[in-house]
């Protein structure tokens, strides 16, 4: 046995181990690993607003941070290149081990940092240190304070902005995106080289639903971890909806880059050639040096017609010089261009979601970071696996023309835009936050029951006056002076203001009745006295809309999925066999530049747009903590509606410049019996030639 198909590495070659140097072994750690590395694409996603929050990041710096991933993708076609004549398996262990190693990279902050001062503020270990020494720390608690409250800046709260978490976080997915890339580029191929060509398809499918199944268990761990305090040793006062949670987002990245270090482990020991699938080769190469036809000499006239240029092979080696050419005839082809800028335009619409669902969920039905995904995340994903399931059955059962299939492109196209519309209607109250006016967007948190209690510096901190469902920005604008426990503020001025003010109202619209309870209210939870609140922001209940947000994502995503493969098919086959190829790496290019890099910065200065408080650290500018509600969701789903219909659009053209391309392979089919019938009358021409045999 030679010791390109041993499996091992480093001369370690052991008998045992051969035995798995087999096809099956590889689809299966391969499959697997695609599980593990879409995982690590959601768990990024769903913890995205966890890291926003820790280290005072805008979402829109949150988006250029993102872009990392696919910019080492686009700059990585050369490892790709030296990689496809190598030890494919090696090489993708290489790109595995990056992965793994961006996974720790993402954890380091967390080892550097910590968890930060504000969330050890909210656990009952320090804020009970904090409340027997306010004597001299007044400042650190949110209540009402006769003092000047100035804001003090300890290391704590200058490594809160520092921009090395940042640098870190694009650095990790500027690696990650160099062991993806290596893992597509050279992964399929390596097992299309040593399987039987016919199962190629059905193994390709084996392993996209492994990766498939992969986002789910991303929201299963994200939600897991999210559930966990940042600091596991210590106890929380608020609720894991509260906006300030912040859960173990650093845990997931650890148990992700260790499994993805035990694959890339697994992956080095296969061999350069899998042993049973070595013999397969020979014979596919003896079988495709059989079909290859035989150029006739030029030199007889008498043999005419000469069949040398209809025999030419239909693959060629590419040259570098050709290059500049082959571009230059991609980038001329405008159905391709159409096909490829209206895939452009539907990845730019859906990018609010593919990198900001879990924010979505959270700034719009008040879910927690990952509580919100672990539901309508399946969902979307179980609509994606239908459209494709059921869009893949019956084209190829019913092979409709191309104008037909692709006008299917078009309605699909029209049902995703009325369908994110629609997602502008399914909303949820926004509740009363004293001090913010959301008709008028105008904010004045000072009112004469605070005016005394020098609240400028004191960060967002929520309350809830329970009996009136109303929120404040925090106990000191509530006019809190003290503390009665962990979750509970008293003797709060505002609240006696807000129950005065209330009665008013009340009688002067003749609602006694109405009066009558709420006065019934404040003696059963005991509030007018002293006037309490509690940690966190009033709930309000978003379970119905966020179910139906859930139901239409679900079903825009079964219609969406369905109209992909007709474009995918039509990129196949719109070009010439021989810029199959680069024309699929220059679509791939083109998405990555025009759509998955700006997408999520477009977005995310959208979302920051319609902030109405954020958090300001040394005088510094970091994460929103209360967006306008309605605002958010106009904005997004209204720019994402347009850049749908764009697409549409262009959905159109290709529909009409589609006419007459054969895209099932029929005519290249009949062109290969053309060449292989030349090729019979090339053989026989040759044997029946007495010069020619001898």
């Amino acid at each position: 046995m030679s010791s390109s198909s041993k499996c091992g590495f480093c001369g370690f070659h052991p008998k045992w181990l051969q035995n798995w140097a087999t096809s099956r072994s590889f689809i299966a750690v391969y499959g697997l690993l695609g599980t593990v590395q879409s995982m690590a694409f959601i768990y990024i996603v769903v913890s995205l607003t966890t890291l926003e929050k820790r280290f005072k990041i805008p979402s829109r710096t949150t988006g250029l941070i993102l872009s990392g991933n696919e910019i080492s993708q686009i700059l990585s076609v050369l490892l790709i290149y030296y990689g496809g004549s190598g030890h494919r398996p090696r090489w993708i262990a290489i790109g595995v081990g990056f992965s793994a190693l961006s996974c720790l990279v993402l954890a380091l902050p967390h080892a550097i940092y910590g968890p930060g001062q504000d969330a050890l503020a909210l656990t009952k270990e320090y804020m009970n240190a904090t409340i027997l020494t306010r004597g001299n720390e007044t400042k650190e608690l949110p209540i009402c304070s006769r003092n000047s409250q100035t804001e003090s800046c300890n290391d704590g709260d200058l490594t809160d902005t520092s921009i090395v978490p940042r640098l870190l976080v694009f650095f990790s997915q500027f690696i990650l995106g160099i062991g993806t890339t290596l893992y597509y580029g050279l992964g399929q191929t390596y097992m299309d080289d040593n399987t039987k060509k016919k199962n190629t398809p059905l193994l390709l499918g084996f392993t996209f639903a492994l990766r498939t199944v992969g986002p789910a268990f991303g929201f299963v761990l994200g939600y897991l971890c999210l559930n966990v305090y940042i600091d596991p040793s210590l106890h929380p006062i608020i609720e894991k909806k509260d906006p300030r949670w912040l859960g173990a987002w650093w845990l997931g990245w650890i148990i992700l880059g260790i499994t993805m270090a035990v694959f890339a482990v697994l992956l080095s020991m296969f061999p350069h050639e899998l042993r049973k699938s070595k013999r397969l080769k020979k014979k596919e190469n003896a079988l495709s040096e059989s079909e290859v036809p035989l150029k006739i000499e030029t030199s007889q006239p008498e043999k005419a017609p000469s069949v040398e240029t209809t025999l030419t092979p239909v693959t060629e080696k590419p040259s570098l010089k050709d290059f500049p050419k082959t571009v230059k005839r991609i980038l001329k082809n405008k159905l391709l261009m159409f096909n490829i800028f209206s895939g452009v335009f539907y990845v730019l619409s859906a990018s609010s979601f593919m990198n900001f669902i879990a924010k979505y969920l959270e700034v719009q039905y008040q879910t927690s970071p990952g509580g919100g995904t672990v539901v309508t995340g399946p969902l979307s994903l179980l609509g994606m696996v239908l459209g494709f399931l059921i869009s893949g059955i019956v084209i190829g059962k019913y092979k409709p023309a191309p104008r037909p299939l692709l006008f299917w492109n078009v309605l699909v196209g029209f049902a995703f835009f009325f369908g994110t519309i629609g997602f502008v209607f399914l909303g949820c109250d926004s509740g009363k936050i004293q001090g913010i006016d959301f008709d008028t967007k105008i904010i004045n948190l000072t009112a004469s029951c605070n005016a005394a209690c020098n609240c400028e510096n004191v960060k967002y901190s929520p309350v809830c006056h329970e009996a009136s469902r109303t929120t404040f920005i925090s106990a000191c604008h509530a006019g809190c002076t003290s503390v009665i426990n962990d979750t509970v503020f008293g003797q709060c001025s505002c609240v006696a203001d807000l129950e005065s003010s209330f009665r008013e109202r009340s009688i002067v619209g003749a609602s006694l009745h109405l009066v009558d309870d709420f006065s019934k209210t404040f003696q059963y939870n005991d509030d007018y006295v002293g006037g309490r609140v509690t940690v966190g922001p009033c709930k309000q209940d978003c379970f119905v809309p966020w179910m139906m947000f859930g139901a239409l994502s679900t079903f825009i995503n079964i219609l969406g999925c369905s109209g992909r493969i007709g474009n995918v098919l039509l990129n196949f086959r719109c070009v010439e066999i021989r810029d199959k190829s680069l024309a699929q790496g220059i679509a791939l290019m083109m998405v990555s530049l025009f759509a998955l890099i700006p997408g999520p910065i477009i977005f995310g200065a959208i979302m920051d747009s319609t902030c109405l408080v954020w958090d300001f650290s040394c005088q510094k500018k970091g994460n929103c903590w209360l967006y306008h509600r309605e605002n958010f969701r106009y904005y997004v789903n209204v720019t994402s509606a347009a850049l749908c219909f764009i697409g549409v659009l262009l959905d159109m053209v290709v529909c009409y410049l589609s006419k007459g391309i054969d895209l099932y392979g029929d005519e290249e089919e009949k062109e290969k019996r053309r060449v292989s019938a030349l090729k019979n009358v090339e053989l026989k021409l040759n044997n029946d030639d007495p010069k020619q045999s001898s």
